[in-house]
């Protein structure tokens, strides 16, 4: 468990951050020390508190673009079922290949169209949206086609931030919901995601102290850079 420990405070730092990349680096650790089921719910449980941190840093979420962010989050709850179905009828290495190779191109041509000081490609919401939920039960990688949404939109990092936090609360109660119909075995072993929890929370607020400090070139160069890290460990992974 000690590196699921360094994982979960590693990746609540960098979501606190950054917006995202928590699932991208504990992940990897909770599967390694735990049955799939089991670590899914502990990170579907971990990511909503690191998630309900965020977005209620302040005392409400000031932040959020609510007339912008329901729309992208009503496409993704049929994504949900799409990806669901994608997983049983084709091989997760497949996608893990096919989305790694997407994502990295994706990111690659915006972080170009930033340096080069020309207005991001546009991405729609609803796209965005329903590509989101179907990786979430499909690779479980949800985050890079909402990101690239809202760094097309310009939207500030406060709202950026905020946003991808409100987005993982729905989608974690979605998945968690889905995963407890489906697998009456699933269930949280308190003693075990009771200390990462814990550590969640401190990497949660030095996260929260760094991404104060960051101009907002510096965090979209970031965000784009973490995308693309994100491809590339589909990709690995898909390939492993």
């Amino acid at each position: 468990m000690a590196l699921a420990a360094v994982a979960a405070f590693a990746g609540a730092f960098v979501q606190s951050t950054t917006g995202f990349g928590f699932a991208l680096v504990l992940s990897p650790a909770l599967f390694a020390v735990m049955d799939p089921v089991e670590a899914v719910m502990a990170l579907l449980v971990l990511g909503f508190a690191l998630s309900l941190l965020v977005l209620f840093e302040r005392g409400r979420p000031e932040h959020v673009d609510w007339r912008a962010l329901v729309p992208m989050l009503l496409a993704a709850l049929p994504g949900l079922a799409v990806g669901a179905v994608a997983l049983t009828q084709l091989s997760k290495e497949v996608l893990q290949v096919a989305v790694g190779v997407a994502v990295m191109a994706a990111a690659a041509w915006q972080l170009r169209r930033r340096r080069r000081g020309a207005d991001p490609h546009t991405v729609p919401a609803v796209l965005a949206g329903f590509t989101s939920g179907a990786l979430t039960t499909s690779i479980n990688v949800s985050g890079p086609p909402v990101v690239l949404w809202l760094e097309s939109r310009g939207a500030p990092p406060e709202e950026f931030r905020a946003s991808l936090a409100a987005t993982f609360l729905v989608l974690d109660v979605a998945g968690a919901a889905l995963l407890l119909g489906a697998e009456s075995s699933a269930s949280i072993d308190a003693a075990k995601v009771a200390p990462l929890l814990v550590l969640v929370v401190v990497g949660y607020g030095l996260g929260a102290v760094a991404f104060r400090r960051l101009d907002r070139e510096r965090f979209y160069t970031l965000v784009l850079a973490l995308v693309a890290c994100t491809g590339t460990a589909s990709v690995v992974a898909g390939l492993a």
